[in-house]
């Protein structure tokens, strides 16, 4: 079989960290690459021998057109405006989290994949730990999961000075999205959802208390305050077990005596940033066969995380 050939749009830390992975895989490769920092594209394709590097966003949509797959690595600032040049292409895509900075927007480009039927996976890796994923297993031995809480503390106070001003009022689609799929993850269609929350600095809401409970009748909570020290963190409760994430990349399980258990991650997570070895997997497989299977994401299906948000920002 010739190797699937992929170009890669951002050149940034995350680009890098998607080239580590494609570089494990076997009939995989960039072949192409740009950026507006044109350094950085440069010294990318030397580190994993890119074939072809271009300075201007016109060769690049030129030369897309010939690759089996796109990457989208820009900044979320960027990524709206990009994803609607890129859609119309008609190629799966591959866009990193967040696809866009409002509920607006979102719904914006969730059409217009629908329009030109394009293929697309939106980049949540947390949803391929290998340990989650030995977690539930564990958690299903058990009689499954009964409860869930998630902790999605933001380091805020720490980044707010170098952020502009759209930057900071869409920081919880930026940045927090990442712990809010959680709930989409683990628990899936919700039943009802109640927020608590407060602005303690600026317009915008920076404090969240959130209770909610599932179709299937788990019931969880998710706290995240972005101006005190934190982390984020997932608990899951099972009948007479307790699986812990905390932080995400290290797991344990408690059992009815307190015992305590490790979680391993799989040899992948450990030398290639957890969770991006096999979410590029899932987006090579939606090349191949058009399909999309669990725990990836479309943009369609990404909307269910960006409704919660919503709900967090109006209720």
């Amino acid at each position: 079989m010739s190797s699937i050939k992929l170009a890669l749009i951002g050149a940034g830390f995350i680009a890098e960290e998607h080239l580590k992975a494609i570089d494990a895989i076997e009939d995989l490769e960039v072949d192409l690459i740009y950026s507006r920092t044109s350094s950085k594209a440069k010294s990318l394709s030397k580190k994993f021998s890119i074939l072809e590097v271009v300075n201007d966003i016109d060769s690049f949509l030129s030369l897309a057109k010939e690759r089996d797959g796109i990457l989208i690595t820009v900044s979320a600032e960027n990524m709206f405006e990009v994803c609607t040049e890129l859609l119309p292409l008609k190629i799966p895509l591959f866009i990193e989290k967040p696809p866009a900075l409002s509920l607006v927007e979102m719904d914006n480009l969730v059409q217009t994949s629908i329009n030109y039927n394009t293929h697309n996976m939106v980049g949540f890796n947390r949803r391929f730990y290998s340990i989650f994923h030995k977690g539930l297993e564990i958690i299903n031995d058990y009689g499954g999961l009964v409860a869930i809480n998630i902790e999605g503390h933001e380091r805020f106070w720490k980044y707010k000075d170098t952020l502009s001003h759209d930057m900071k009022n869409s920081w919880i689609y930026a940045n927090s999205s990442h712990t809010i799929d959680f709930i989409d993850f683990f628990v899936g269609d919700l039943e009802n959802l109640y927020v608590n929350s407060s602005s303690i600095q600026g317009e915008m809401k920076d404090q969240f208390s959130v209770s909610f409970k599932s179709k299937d009748g788990v019931i969880g909570s998710y706290s995240s305050y972005w101006l005190s020290p934190g982390g984020w963190s997932v608990r899951l409760f099972g009948k007479g077990i307790s699986v812990i994430f905390q932080p995400l990349e290290k797991g344990l399980w408690v059992d009815s005596d307190f015992n305590q258990h490790s979680i391993e991650p799989e040899k992948y997570d450990v030398e290639i940033k957890e969770g991006f070895y096999m979410q590029m997997l899932s987006f090579k497989n939606l090349i191949e066969t058009g399909k999309l299977d669990w725990p990836a994401v479309s943009l369609k299906d990404s909307l269910r995380t960006m409704k919660i948000i919503e709900d967090f920002l109006l209720k």
